[in-house]
């Protein structure tokens, strides 16, 4: 019975997809009870009983089996049934005669390949050969005017024993292809009435990244090509307005009723417009609207991570934007249309290829979202051009068990010859035919090919060109990227001429590393003290007490809500053999010094030297200290979804207001007496947005001498 083999491509993630994990654990417990057995056996079909209910299935998996029961979606018995099927021998000998024969409804097979036959088992060989028309037809019309619509977005994928997972960071979304299961087999958490058009999309973003894109129904392939090229530079058209008002109207039902109250239907809505703002050409708006997804599917959930004012301030976000898009442009400055173009956001990365890339690299950094996506991003700074590359592994979501800190630096792959990525951090290297992106960004996927080179001597002269040596430069660059306006910056490289032992501020529960520039200024770069944190500051102090010299480091721009902190990840430094390698704070592993009762109190003397010659701690900032109130209100206002002000509020509100107009923020003040005097959900989110730039602007690292 060759159709059973098709469930032992369904391994515990998928079907958790299917249903859920509660429900998976009941439905094995159901199998470890012996609770599940045949009832008929046949050549393309078959019948099991799971604790006392018959389950009818076929080679097109669980989501087409059908159950007696009355539960009107995937339920345990079908999952028992599942795994029951998973564990048979392969050449399980049929026991129950075969029953009545199938109509030809039920052995109705998956999508048929194309005229190049995948090898048996090799899920990405399979959608690499569907036909187009075979794959339209499964699909449906209206998946395929969506999917083409929102289409071309980036894409990541791995093979896992007979199952192709297609990740689409774009959506937040995770896409399983079951080897022999066809296009009505794949698995994923999206909505229901949205699941068609993303499954179609993964599958066409996916044979796009391989070279041999999907052949279009004529008419949407134009719809599809529209967003490949520059962005529109012209305001919003009629259609596009009226979108814009759905994502304002979801915005403020969120907030009078509650973000502690968001229910699960929320999550599906932000997917549908994330989705619809991609078909609409304003990426911007769609990649807000997926973060934002993320966020409440963890109120939902209840997680401790997630926090509601994390959420308000990204809708006060989303609703800036929308504004800025509806707003009659303002006279541009620099080339006509940037602005406008700039407010819609670019629609995907445009990756080109090159002959090769000689490339230091500079460590990586772990990472997870507010949305809940998590990630590897490595740093490398290629020699010819003078500029910081990066590269990315990650996952969308928590569905991959699999991926974790962990396994991602020490077992995933990043380029054929490069192996993992603590390997492709020991020696600099050549990179054969890479794709490299507008924005800097390095393809993982791809024909890509890494060669070691030999490493760099500590006194190579390539080394006096690494990233930014003038700290008075950054403030400028960190200014011009707050904002709607402002270009993405995530990432810096430093390369300071000394740097200072770093310290406990236990106040701000932070450690600071103070580093010094060429000119004699000094910064002072921040790790806030929490559990994930843990590793990076315990390296970084093992790395300082060393003594190494420091040629380089890597900062994450951390925006907080009342400063913008720059927190080292990485350090390029002196190895002991005297060559020049990359400590990455998160994953390293630094010595540890002795540390008998002499050298403590010789440590405890240095450290007061050392403070005493250290840049003092910056005092909190005048914004901060008006705003507070003023944020402190929009919160609980967002939290409990009252939307009208109370009197206490109020009070609290107008009591700030005379601070506030005096030191000169009339946006600020204009924003907080028209919410004074008609409290609604559009006034919270501009007034809190205000706040937000307020206190990034004043709240950018400065450079002092010492």
């Amino acid at each position: 019975m060759p159709w059973i083999d098709a469930y032992r491509s369904y391994d515990d993630d998928t079907l958790a997809a299917l249903a859920s994990t509660g429900l998976l654990r009941r439905a094995a417990k159901d199998v470890e009870a012996g609770r599940v057995q045949w009832l008929e056996q046949g050549d393309s079909t078959g019948v099991v009983q799971s604790d006392g209910q018959r389950v009818r299935l076929d080679a097109r998996g669980p989501q087409q089996a059908r159950c007696d029961c009355p539960a009107p979606a995937m339920c345990k018995h079908i999952l028992g049934a599942a795994l029951w099927l998973r564990g048979l021998p392969a050449s399980a000998p049929a026991t129950v005669p075969a029953g009545a024969a199938e109509d030809e409804h039920d052995t109705a097979h998956p999508i048929v390949p194309g005229p190049h036959e995948p090898q048996p088992g090799d899920p990405l060989a399979e959608v690499m050969a569907l036909a187009s028309t075979a794959l339209f037809k499964a699909a449906g019309i209206a998946a395929v005017r969506r999917a083409a619509q929102a289409l071309p977005c980036g894409v990541e994928w791995r093979v896992q024993a007979g199952t192709l997972i297609i990740d689409l960071p774009d959506l937040g979304a995770t896409c399983r292809w079951i080897v022999h299961a066809g296009f009505e087999g794949m698995v994923s958490e999206v909505p229901t009435h949205e699941r068609k058009a993303v499954h179609l999309m993964a599958l066409a973003a996916l044979r796009l990244a391989q070279g041999q894109p999907l052949a279009w129904p004529e008419g949407m392939a134009a719809g599809a090509a529209a967003h490949t090229g520059t962005p529109p530079t012209t305001p919003l058209s009629q259609r596009e307005s009226v979108f814009v008002g759905q994502v304002e109207a979801l915005l403020h039902e969120l907030l009078t009723g509650g973000l502690s109250h968001v229910s699960e239907q929320a999550s599906g809505r932000l997917l549908a417009l994330n989705m619809s703002a991609r078909g609409e050409g304003l990426p911007r708006l769609a990649a807000l609207l997926r973060n934002l997804g993320g966020m409440v599917d963890w109120l939902v959930r209840r997680d401790h991570r997630a926090l509601e004012r994390d959420a308000l301030a990204l809708m006060a976000h989303i609703q800036a934007l929308c504004d800025a898009l509806r707003a009659e442009p303002p006279t541009d400055t620099r080339e006509p249309g940037a602005l406008a173009a700039a407010l819609r956001g670019r629609t995907r990365r445009e990756f080109g290829s090159t002959d090769t890339l000689d490339l230091l690299p500079l460590g990586g950094y772990w990472w997870q979202t507010l949305g809940g996506a998590r990630g590897l991003t490595l740093g490398f700074w290629e020699v010819g051009a003078q500029r910081l590359l990066q590269a990315t592994l990650a996952r969308p979501d928590a569905s991959d068990l699999g991926f974790n800190r962990h396994s991602a630096w020490n077992t995933h792959a990043v380029w054929p010859g490069a192996g993992a990525a603590h390997q492709l951090c020991l020696a600099p290297l050549r990179l054969e035919q890479p794709r490299l992106a507008d924005d800097d960004r390095l393809a993982l996927a791809g024909n890509a090919r890494a060669q070691a080179q030999p490493a760099w001597r500590a006194d190579d002269p390539r080394l006096a060109h690494l990233g930014c040596s003038l700290w008075s430069a950054l403030t400028d660059r960190l200014a011009a990227a707050t904002g709607l306006t402002g270009d993405a910056l995530d990432t810096l490289v430093l390369r300071p001429a000394a740097t200072q032992p770093p310290r406990i501020d236990e106040a701000r529960q932070e450690l600071h590393w103070p580093v010094q520039d060429e000119v004699g200024e000094w910064l002072r770069l921040t790790v806030p003290v929490s559990e994930p944190t843990a590793q990076r500051i315990d390296n970084l102090e093992r790395l300082c007490a060393r003594g190494a010299a420091v040629h380089a480091v890597v900062v994450r721009i951390e925006r907080t809500g009342s400063a913008t902190l720059l927190v080292p990840v990485a350090v390029l430094s002196t190895t002991p053999q005297g060559t020049v390698a990359p400590v990455s704070l998160d994953f390293a592993a630094e010595p540890a010094r002795p540390s008998p009762m002499a050298e403590r109190i010789l440590r405890m003397l240095q450290l007061r030297r050392e403070q005493r010659m250290a840049p003092a701690t910056t005092a909190p900032t005048l914004s901060m200290r008006l705003l507070a109130p003023v944020l402190d209100v929009l919160d609980t206002q967002a939290a409990t979804g009252r939307v009208a002000l109370t009197s206490a509020q109020r009070a609290q509100l107008q009591q700030a207001l005379p601070a506030i107009a005096s030191v000169g923020l009339r946006s600020v003040e204009a924003a907080l007496l028209q919410h004074c005097t008609a409290s609604s959900a559009a006034s919270i989110l501009r007034l809190h947005c205000l706040c937000q730039w307020t206190l990034e602007l004043d709240g950018l690292p400065t450079a002092a001498l010492s």
